[in-house]
């Protein structure tokens, strides 16, 4: 089972020592709103926030990048990177 977007800002969090999505956002320099549209599912991360949140969280940050693009896309084009995601990343623990 892929792992979804609140998983991954937990992740986030807890790779960057942090305990609230409010001091996550700060230290990634994103906006608190961000982050909780993000939570809430109202909005993905843009590119630029993605790069961020992994290079924060010491992640790699094309395995990220993919994984946004499986999140953000619909049907066909969600196989395809999910696809890429395995082929580049096999051991990925996104996935």
């Amino acid at each position: 089972m892929m792992i979804e977007v609140n998983d991954f800002l937990d992740l986030c969090k807890s790779r960057t020592n942090t305990q609230s999505d409010s001091n996550l956002a700060r230290k990634v320099g994103i906006t608190r709103a961000a982050l909780s549209a993000y939570r809430k599912g109202a909005s993905f991360p843009s590119d630029g926030n993605m790069v961020k949140l992994a290079k924060r969280a010491k992640l790699d940050v094309g395995e990220c990048l993919l994984l946004l693009n499986v999140w953000r896309s619909e049907s066909a084009a969600r196989k395809i990177y999910k696809g890429v995601l395995v082929r580049l990343y096999p051991g990925s623990g996104f996935l």
